[in-house]
């Protein structure tokens, strides 16, 4: 049983609407206005719908909707298969919906999006309203129904793909440059580019390496001086040199009478070295400052050509490297454009002819089940009071898109002997509304989809026909839990279990009630259904035949 229970707080005129559900096909029935619509509103919001400040309570600050579900089968790879499985076969979905726009969607106690709700939402059940039957007139949205009966999903995905990869490569073919001076200009402009800062030859850090070469330079005179100073002060006799082998020598005479002055001894011989090797290192520094004026001429030239570049390809060396490679790769494929040309055209031409293929494969596929479908929803109609074989299914070839390489048309004949015309242009409310049915009945049998949901669809459908919707709706409920909204008791009477909503004045508020009925209840709703309240034994005796003929 997909839907166990769903709790209803703070929803328009319901204050407090707590339903148990049960397996089959239920009811909801109910004078108008009183709130049947709502509780689908309220199923609604607990499978994804987008929820509006609308719907809350006036007075109040939150609507909440809840309800648990049984846990569909799921894939371990599902971005939900966690959540799901943390409910142990179960879901539980709350809904919170603020006065101040803000919005609350939990999967077993965990936070989701209402998008990964909604996508859930959708293989849990199916919500079937009034509106369905304007959309019914689309041509998309017939083709998408044939579709959906015919289980092409991978069929209409592989298309929608080759199609997509189709119009890339064309668009990718379309950006090549195809004035043949703009692209001369542009490939000198590259190969101006690329040769200047080729030859330039820059290293990555260059620039600050000569910065620090001539403002070294600047100070040469200071920095001779005081570096000749440092290495006097070590190499000079009684310098740090001298003191620190005549320290090594007196430790290791001491180590041959002491072994704790062995590890003094190497650490005075180790400076003694240090301090050799350090007047030797700040000696050749000093020497490379002193630029000759040479030298320092050609330094700061190099630094001005490096400059230079950095203006015109980039704020560092590395930018200027960087615009370098990019251009070239650029000038690359400018140079092959005509090469590059004809491989897009050749890919191109091979993703169209795959487009077409897979396009004419879904195509055949789509013409064999077409007929199908329309023997399924003819099938359906006599019963309710529409003629056989009024219904057909028209494909004309068009060029391929997206969807494919069809054009859908449903047609309707409901005059014998006059020829099938679109959907949209023929058929009145009351038919459009039992064909809608039809089409449910016929596509519904061939879902999984555990719970379908029925608002007010047999709206245009008179008592004489409502019988044969209450049965294909009941017949329905053998593969899916079904809920429908009703105002006819011929509907009413084909379901296993009837709730009824009310609504009545408390302390000045209105408030909507819901609640299942027994079986002496279920005869009187049924006969203020017929004739409304205070309806006499006569309605009292057809509502029992009605309940009669429905077992």
């Amino acid at each position: 049983m997909p839907l166990r229970e769903l709790t209803v707080e703070n929803l328009a005129v319901v204050e407090s609407v707590h339903l148990s559900l049960s397996a089959g096909f239920s009811v909801l029935t109910g004078e108008t206005g009183a709130g049947k619509s709502l509780v689908v509103d309220a199923v609604a919001l607990a499978l994804g719908a987008r929820a509006s400040t609308d719907q809350v309570r006036a007075g109040t600050d939150t609507a909440r909707v809840e309800a648990i579900f049984d846990a569909p089968s799921i894939a371990q790879d599902d971005p939900l298969a966690e959540v799901v499985a943390a409910g142990e076969g179960m879901i539980i979905v709350r809904r919170e919906v603020g006065a101040d726009g803000r919005s609350l969607a939990r999967l077993n106690d965990r936070a989701v999006t209402v998008g990964g709700l909604a996508a859930l939402g959708a293989r849990l059940g199916e919500i079937h309203g009034q509106h369905d039957q304007q959309r019914l007139l689309e041509p998309a949205r017939q083709l998408a129904l044939l579709d959906g009966f015919a289980g092409h999903a991978d069929m209409v995905h592989a298309v929608a793909e080759a199609h997509r990869a189709w119009r890339t490569t064309t668009a990718a073919a379309t950006e090549l440059l195809t004035d043949v001076h703009e692209l001369a200009r542009r490939v000198e402009l590259l190969r101006h580019q690329v040769d200047e800062i080729v030859a330039a030859a820059p290293r990555a850090g260059e620039d600050t390496e000569l910065e620090d070469q001539l403002r070294a330079a600047e100070h040469a005179e200071t920095i001779a001086r005081s570096a000749s100073g440092a290495v006097a002060a070590l190499r000079d006799d009684g310098g740090a040199s001298d003191s620190l082998s005549s320290a090594e020598r007196g430790l290791a005479t001491a180590a041959q009478h002491d072994d704790r002055f062995i590890s003094l001894a190497d650490r005075a011989s180790a400076l003694a070295v240090e301090a050799s090797e350090l007047a030797r290192d700040a000696s050749h520094v000093a020497e490379a400052v002193d630029l000759d004026p040479a030298s320092r001429t050609a330094a700061e030239e190099r630094l001005s050509l490096l400059y230079d570049l950095r203006r015109k390809y980039g704020d560092s060396l590395d930018a200027v490297l960087a615009f370098g490679e990019t251009s070239a790769d650029e000038l690359e494929l400018l140079e092959n454009q005509e090469g590059e040309r004809h491989r897009l055209r050749a890919e191109e031409a091979e993703r169209r002819t795959a487009l077409e293929l897979m396009s004419e494969s879904l195509s055949v596929a789509r013409r064999a089940i077409a007929k199908r479908l329309a023997d399924a929803v003819n099938e359906e109609l006599p019963p309710l009071g529409l003629p056989a074989e009024a219904f057909g299914v028209e494909i004309e070839a068009v060029e391929p898109g997206p969807g494919g390489a069809d054009r859908v048309t449903f047609t309707f004949a409901p005059n014998p002997g006059e020829p099938p015309r679109p959907l949209g242009r023929i058929a009145s409310g009351g038919e459009a509304s039992r064909l809608s049915l039809a089409l449910k009945v016929v596509l519904a049998a061939a879902d999984e989809t555990p719970l379908l949901v029925f608002d007010e669809i047999d709206v245009g459908v008179g008592g004489r026909n409502a019988s044969a919707v209450g049965e294909r709706l009941r017949a329905l409920s053998a593969h899916h839990q079904v809920l429908c909204v009703t105002h006819l008791p011929q509907i009413a009477a084909h379901a296993d279990t009837h709730l009824v909503v009310s609504k009545r004045v408390i302390d000045g508020r209105t408030m909507t009630e819901a609640r299942l009925l027994d079986p002496s209840e279920r005869t009187a709703e049924l006969a203020a259904m017929l004739a409304g309240e205070g309806a006499g034994e006569e309605a009292q005796a057809a509502a029992v035949a009605l309940l009669r003929a429905a077992r």
